[in-house]
């Protein structure tokens, strides 16, 4: 009889374990990704130099040789990738589903760790969505260049994964996108260098407002970005008092007299400062339409204090007062590209075309600079454009590919808006090839 129980216990919790993991689907995913890369000069990058920035300006030695001019190559496989797609039972009325995505391009002790780069729940009803967690910034992740270097048109468009809380209402191929973030990996810039310090003081998240439309192979929509950081939380006050001391000397005729000396003391305060805040806003536009075997995609950015997204653009000090407080005004910049795709069916396989093409130029601060700046890229660039062709093969779960990345920035001299003037072409060729192996 005892047998029996324990059988049928056993046969219950089976069934019943089961029964739970039918309500659960799970769906590896991912790829092999080798990439290398060669630059005729050093330049602005990250990620072991694959995400790739802006051309270094011109640095002479003693002999009037450009340091910078120095060809480098690099082969690496850090963004390999590993994903998992979870889909689960319903909560609320709303179907669920879970996303974890990783690869090794994080930087620790070891050089390069396993990283987070999405891990968020979504639930979706029939018109509205919810997603909480780390995903693709809402900004540039409904339509991205189709290009397979590492930074994905950055920083001519923005480039961001983030924690965030997102919603979304969609009805007849509208999208309406209201979402509130806080920076982790991507992040502003401050005296601290980039840290996510700032936006996390401010308190108030980054908000996200999108409207998107639909229909076939048409897709257009227009957002704004607002985010709000405070670059400091004390400040120092210098403060020099000077005090009369008189020495007694002998005169000539041998009568004492006394000559005052005056020594300056300087002693440094220093102060929880009350600053306002750095408030930014960032409006983006964009467009595609893709037919049977072409496309063509494009945005426009102006960027206030964008660097968080990859974009060239920051924040200076403008006013400096008597107890030390500081008063920023933003960087601005405006930055737009467009992308072209043909895609050629072949007995096995296919090839993929793409031209991409982008242009940023620096517009500087509506007020003087008076002080620091902090901003992502080189301090001194007016323009910036890059066109990159590149062909990819792809056969069954293997792709090779080859892109030529031609980007010249033109350095120049600023006025007190921190505009430049009388630029200076400075250009950097890349050749990347990438073999991929995806599953």
């Amino acid at each position: 009889m005892k047998k029996r129980l324990l059988i049928a216990a056993l046969i219950s919790m089976i069934v019943g374990g089961a029964t739970a993991q039918e309500k659960f689907s799970f769906k590896f995913y991912g790829f092999v990704r080798n990439y290398a890369c060669y630059d005729t000069r050093e330049s602005l990058t990250s990620n072991s130099e694959q995400f790739y920035y802006m051309p270094k300006d011109v640095k002479l030695d003693a002999d009037g040789n450009d340091i910078n001019a120095q060809p480098n190559m690099m082969l690496l496989s850090i963004t390999t990738r590993l994903g998992l797609n979870i889909t689960g039972p319903e909560f609320l009325g709303a179907k669920t589903s879970a996303k974890i995505e990783s690869d090794f391009a994080g930087f620790g002790t070891s050089n390069t760790v396993l990283r987070i780069r999405q891990a968020y729940a979504k639930m979706d009803w029939e018109h509205n969505k919810l997603l909480v967690g780390q995903a693709w910034h809402p900004m540039m992740g409904d339509m991205m260049p189709d290009v397979f270097s590492l930074e994905t048109g950055a920083p001519f468009t923005p480039f961001s994964r983030t924690p965030q809380l997102r919603y979304d209402y969609v009805n007849k191929g509208v999208t309406l996108t209201a979402t509130a973030l806080y920076q982790f990996q991507y992040t502003s810039y401050g005296p601290d260098g980039a840290s996510f310090n700032y936006a996390r003081n401010a308190v108030v998240p980054e908000l996200y407002f999108q409207a998107m439309y639909k229909n076939g192979g048409f897709q257009a929509g227009v957002g704004v970005d607002m985010l709000t950081i405070k670059p400091r939380q004390s400040c120092a006050v210098t403060e020099t008092t000077k005090e009369t001391y008189y020495i007694p000397i002998l005169d000539g005729n041998g009568a004492q007299t006394f000559v005052p000396i005056e020594i300056s003391t300087t002693t440094t305060k220093t102060f929880k400062c009350n600053e306002a805040p750095v408030v930014s806003i960032t409006p983006t536009l964009f467009m595609s339409y893709k037919a049977d075997r072409w496309g063509i995609k494009g945005r426009v950015t102006y960027a206030q204090n964008a660097a968080h997204l990859s974009m060239i653009s920051g924040y200076g000090v403008t006013a400096i007062k008597e107890n030390g407080e500081q008063e920023y005004g933003t960087i601005n910049s405006l930055g737009g590209w467009i992308d072209a795709t043909y895609k050629q069916p072949l007995k096995k396989g296919y090839l993929q075309f793409c031209c991409f093409a982008g242009y940023t130029k620096n517009l500087g601060c509506e007020s003087d600079i008076v002080g620091d700046i902090y901003m992502r890229g080189e301090k001194n660039m007016d323009y910036m454009w890059r066109v990159a062709p590149s062909i990819l093969y792809t056969h069954n779960a293997m792709q090779i590919g080859v892109e030529y990345n031609p980007t010249t920035v033109g350095y120049g001299k600023h006025d007190g808006d921190y505009k430049m003037y009388n630029p200076r072409p400075v250009t950097n060729h890349r050749i990347c090839a990438m073999l991929k192996y995806n599953f």
